[in-house]
C-alpha cells in the first residue's frame, strides 16, 4: 500500500469511529453555511435584469428552501 493510501484508510478508520451525532452536526452547518453564501451575494447579482419586485430575489425563496430541508431533517433525524 502507498502512504497515500494508508492515509486515506486512516482518515476513514477515524471518520467512521466518530458518533453518528457528529454527522448530524455538520450537515446543519453545511446547510448553514449555503445559506450564509446565498445571503453573500448582491440583490443586483441576485436579480441581474429582473425587475425589482421583492418576490423576485432569489435569496428569499432559497432561504424558505432551506429553512424547510432544516426542519425536514430536523424532524426525521
Amino acid at each position: 500500500m502507498t502512504d497515500q493510501e494508508e492515509f486515506l484508510e486512516g482518515i476513514i478508520t477515524w471518520v467512521q469511529s466518530l458518533p453518528l451525532a457528529w454527522a448530524y452536526v455538520g450537515t446543519f452547518l453545511l446547510f448553514l453555511a449555503l445559506l450564509a453564501v446565498c445571503w453573500s451575494l448582491s440583490r443586483a447579482q441576485v436579480l441581474a435584469d429582473a425587475p425589482p419586485e421583492r418576490w423576485r430575489d432569489l435569496r428569499l425563496w432559497a432561504s424558505a428552501l432551506i429553512a424547510l430541508q432544516l426542519g425536514l431533517y430536523i424532524v426525521f433525524s
